[in-house]
């Protein structure tokens, strides 16, 4: 079972440190954006699609995302050929401040933007569920739900159409599979308990796979599923990573080392569920410890153990395990596979900076150091990919270091750099960057 210890410093932490403060104005009208038919069809035409927070996106124009502009969020668009940042808005003079602007947002905090068959998909699944409302001095000041919706757009921010509400008090929980205009993903219940010392416990209570029909707005659950996830697609059928606990996760009260064992030694099952038939066969099983950190990726997970040396592979095609390559440490996690490469780091400190990196190329099993960091030493992120070009977070700006009303020393991000960069440069970790104007 899913479960979040949260002190109120940790989650003002979090909202702070997310925080971006960006000016208004360009307009979209500069840029062509393509006016495309809906997609729409047979429901379940067109191939599986698996979509998560970290993967890259495949639009080859240019890059779609959601800009928190403090009180309002926005669609915004990288155009690739002029190199600009633009609001997804065509109207002349607008100040994308109101619900007359096409690319304003206020669906809801921490949405999901994704591209699928030449259109915009909408999920605020952060939204959903139970969540906890805090004040400035730290006291919770509500515990309500709210509804999951979808929300489906033209390529211009135009057409906005609400698919779905979930049920009152669940959320969809990412990642989600689409196939045409089916969204299969994780419908959970949860609930928020306040502990001692300001602390507080988020619990799902019930979580359930279900397809949600886009044309009708009507879902149905397929498979129950409280410690299980998506983590792909295969000969289109879901991958579901699944966790069976050898204790129930919410009897440990506080104490986080019995919660971690309990984990670490409870089994992973990694499983194909056929949407259509409602049959699912185990694949894989093992100690969770021995496959920590884990990732699939085209037809077999990639995986690296507690304390392991070792990037391993499962087959699903022959149902074998081998050793892809002996890592230079044990303290190495696997980061972004893409092309066919796998990077893998280290952090070398508590703020996430990044120590050693590799990327372990998968045709012939070669790896080679991998240096491409902001000066923050941070690793450049690929947040979308073409034929050429991977489209890059070069840089996150970071403003003045401030206390918190708790006492601590935080830094909030203030605005972030993007940039377009070659394949083959951003593999041979050379920072030779085309950089990307921001909106004003």
């Amino acid at each position: 079972m899913k479960k979040n210890v949260l002190t109120i410093l940790g989650v003002v932490g979090i909202i702070g440190f997310f925080a971006l403060v960006f000016m208004p104005r360009e307009k979209l009208k500069e840029i062509n954006i393509p006016f495309v038919n809906d997609g729409t069809g047979e429901e379940s035409k067109g191939e599986m699609k698996f979509i998560s927070g970290y993967s890259p996106t495949d639009y080859k124009n240019g890059y779609f995302y959601i800009k928190d502009n403090e009180a309002r969020e926005n669609v915004m668009y990288f155009d690739y050929d002029s190199k600009k940042e633009v609001y997804a808005c065509n109207k002349p003079n607008c100040k994308h401040d109101s619900e007359s602007c096409s690319s304003y947002s206020d669906f809801a905090d921490a949405n999901e933007l994704f591209y699928y068959n030449d259109a915009l998909y909408f999920i605020n699944s952060s939204a959903g569920g139970v969540s906890m409302n805090i004040t400035a001095d730290g006291v919770v000041s509500d515990t309500t739900g709210s509804s999951s919706t979808i929300y489906k757009m033209k390529l211009d921010g135009t057409e906005k159409e609400k698919l779905f509400d979930s049920p009152s008090g669940t959320k969809l929980s990412m990642p989600f599979v689409l196939k045409g205009n089916v969204l299969y993903g994780y419908l959970e219940k949860s609930k928020v308990e306040e502990g001692s010392g300001h602390t507080f416990t988020t619990t799902v209570t019930e979580r359930k796979l279900i397809f949600v029909n886009l044309s009708t707005g009507k879902y149905e659950e397929l498979t129950s599923g409280l410690h299980a996830s998506l983590i792909g697609t295969y000969k289109d059928k879901l991958v579901i990573q699944e966790i069976g606990y050898i204790k129930d996760p919410n009897s440990f009260g506080d104490d986080t080392n019995a919660f971690r064992d309990n984990l670490y030694n409870s089994k992973t099952k990694i499983k194909l569920f056929d949407a259509r038939t409602k049959k699912e066969e185990v694949l894989f099983e093992e100690v969770f410890k021995n496959v920590e950190d884990m990732q699939f990726y085209k037809n077999g997970i990639y995986f690296i153990g507690e304390k392991s040396k070792n990037l391993e592979f499962f087959d699903f095609a022959t149902k074998k395990k081998e050793v892809i390559k002996e890592l230079p440490q044990s303290n190495l996690e696997l980061g972004t596979i893409i092309d066919d490469k796998v990077l893998v780091y280290s952090y070398k400190d508590r703020d996430a900076h990044v120590g050693s990196s590799y990327y372990i190329d998968l045709k012939n099993k070669e790896m080679k150091e991998f240096a491409l960091k902001d000066k923050n030493e941070y690793l450049v992120e690929i947040l979308a990919s073409n034929d050429d070009y991977y489209f890059v977070k070069a840089e996150s700006v970071f403003g003045d270091v401030y206390t918190t009303w708790a006492g601590t020393k935080q830094q909030d991000i203030i605005g972030t750099n993007y940039a377009l960069i070659k394949k083959t440069d951003y593999w041979a970790s050379k920072a030779n960057y085309i950089k990307m104007t921001n909106a004003k």
